[in-house]
């Protein structure tokens, strides 16, 4: 009885030891982002290291005026009692060529066919978000410079390559999750204060291939209030908290990542 019960006891310790064995370890964080990578592994356009630097501040520079040409439109879009907006694709494109012609002036060829691919981009973007935007009866239809540059961002991106976000401060968008270079460069737009404006840059290797960033920080406006302004904590229209920020506050980034070639 004895030698049987032990036996008993022998198998049972292994089935449960074997049973453990097969479950997940808990240290596991399920759902979290896999470990390593990068936002752009395949990069379809490199720039020559000579124009590395200017390249991604026009990039920059071009979407920030886009920003606020939309901005401009931003009492239409919420108006319920206005249908048709009078701000197409082709109109956008107009306003923005328009905006950046004096710096297409002396930009190089290369900078000149990125300048059109983004105008491709941003242009696609608005056609894309008509029906949204002309929508009538509604007042707010969740379409703002934000979401245009988030779209617009995911679209260039597929096309060339370039990586263009707006990490956020407290990002309301996966898209917008800082990487550990944004995170940093938040916290010292955040630290400095009002008067510290200056991208940092910066050449850091994604896996093989050598990359040029630039950041630089976004300012609240005063029609940007309503969801990042105060009191915080107070719940938005889109039901987010409110951040409890003044005008003039860092909200987050402008953050444009190309390859280098020699």
């Amino acid at each position: 009885m004895i030698v049987r019960k032990a036996s008993t006891n022998l198998v049972t310790l292994l089935a449960v030891l074997l049973t453990a064995g097969a479950q997940p370890a808990l240290a596991e964080e399920i759902g979290a982002r896999a470990k390593g990578g990068y936002a752009e592994s395949f990069f379809l356009e490199k720039v020559p290291r000579a124009e590395a630097k200017s390249t991604a501040e026009r990039l920059a520079k071009a979407v920030i005026a886009a920003r606020m040409i939309i901005f401009a439109y931003a009492g239409k879009f919420v108006d319920p009692n206005l249908g048709d907006k009078g701000f197409s694709g082709g109109v956008f494109e107009t306003q923005w060529r328009a905006a950046l012609e004096p710096d297409m002036i002396d930009a190089t060829p290369n900078q000149k066919r990125l300048y059109e691919k983004l105008i491709w981009a941003g242009r696609q973007v608005m056609e894309n978000n008509q029906d949204r935007i002309n929508t009538k009866g509604v007042g707010w239809k969740n379409f703002l410079p934000a979401k245009w540059e988030r779209e617009m961002g995911q679209v260039f991106t597929a096309k060339t390559g370039i990586v263009i976000k707006q990490p956020g401060r407290a990002y309301r968008s996966p898209v917008n999750v800082p990487d550990e270079a944004e995170r940093a460069a938040l916290v010292h737009y955040v630290k400095a204060g009002l008067d510290e404006n200056a991208p940092i840059m910066k050449t850091e290797k994604w896996g093989k291939q050598e990359v040029y960033r630039h950041m630089e920080p976004i300012r609240l406006l005063p029609p940007c209030m309503g969801c990042h302004g105060k009191p915080k904590g107070e719940l938005d229209i889109v039901n987010f908290e409110k951040d409890g920020l003044e005008v003039g506050d860092v909200i987050g980034l402008m953050s444009v990542t190309l390859a280098v070639s020699d």
